[in-house]
């Protein structure tokens, strides 16, 4: 089930292309177009993956769908592109990357995609989904937000997936050296997760068989996270300068 879609971007790109329209100076005018190109790369990662997610689990009562998911803790922020919830509160917490072309990721656990006709580094987003559940974990926690058994909230199990594009071509080192294996494509996500399925034992596995809820438990708790969503407000004119006639870049 859908309980949350992802954010329109339309407002941002729309303040953005408006900007351009105006006098600005060479440097602001770069600062505008690339910020310009990233909402929109950004919001066509998410669409993308969103749409295997929604094709193979929206209809689901056995999986919650959260999109786009902003979420504020004692001054740390985690902008999840998507959540997928099972009734057994196994979170998948999935980050979406446009990587259209060549993905190159190092035996260090360096990543580098394939811009213009060179590579570029990038920041992990292993490394940035990581620290997404950990926030999420302390999120949940102190919001007392999953259903309690005999008094006692449920544990949840955090499962981090970074999706990029089916037609990306990942070069990858060799798993003892890194592993790379919560790096898929986008519309591999099904198959990943009924291998982990799989290989699961609930019989033999009293503490997961005790955490299964049913579905309009799930729905609700999904519903109440959703509901602490807190959309991103970018005041672009001052990020820019726009409200300083004096800026230049140093």
């Amino acid at each position: 089930m859908i309980i949350k879609k992802i954010d329109s971007k339309q407002g941002e790109i729309a303040e953005l292309t408006a900007l351009l329209e105006g006098k600005l100076t060479s440097y602001q005018r770069f600062l505008i177009e690339r910020e310009l190109k990233a909402v929109r790369r950004g919001f066509h990662g998410e669409k993308d993956s969103s749409y295997y997610i929604d094709f193979y689990f929206g209809n689901s009562k056995n999986r919650a769908v959260i999109h786009d998911l902003r979420l504020e803790h004692r001054g740390q922020v985690a902008q999840i592109d998507h959540l997928l919830i099972n009734r057994m509160f196994d979170i998948y917490v999935l980050e979406s990357k446009n990587y259209s072309y060549k993905l190159k990721i190092s035996p260090e656990g360096e990543f580098q995609v394939y811009y213009g006709k060179e590579y570029i580094g990038i920041p992990s987003p292993i490394e940035q989904n990581k620290r997404h559940v950990h926030l999420l974990d302390l999120f949940l926690r102190h919001h007392h937000i999953l259903p309690k058994r005999m008094g006692i909230s449920i544990r949840p199990r955090f499962k981090d997936l970074v999706l990029v594009s089916p037609k990306c071509i990942i070069s990858r080192p060799l798993e003892k050296k890194f592993d790379t294996r919560s790096v898929i494509k986008a519309d591999t996500l099904r198959t990943k997760i009924d291998q982990e399925v799989d290989k699961q034992n609930p019989l033999a596995d009293l503490a997961t068989i005790s955490k299964i809820c049913s579905s309009s438990t799930l729905t609700g708790t999904a519903r109440r996270l959703a509901d602490f969503h807190k959309p991103k407000k970018v005041d672009f004119t001052a990020r820019f300068g726009l409200k300083n006639p004096g800026f230049r870049h140093r």
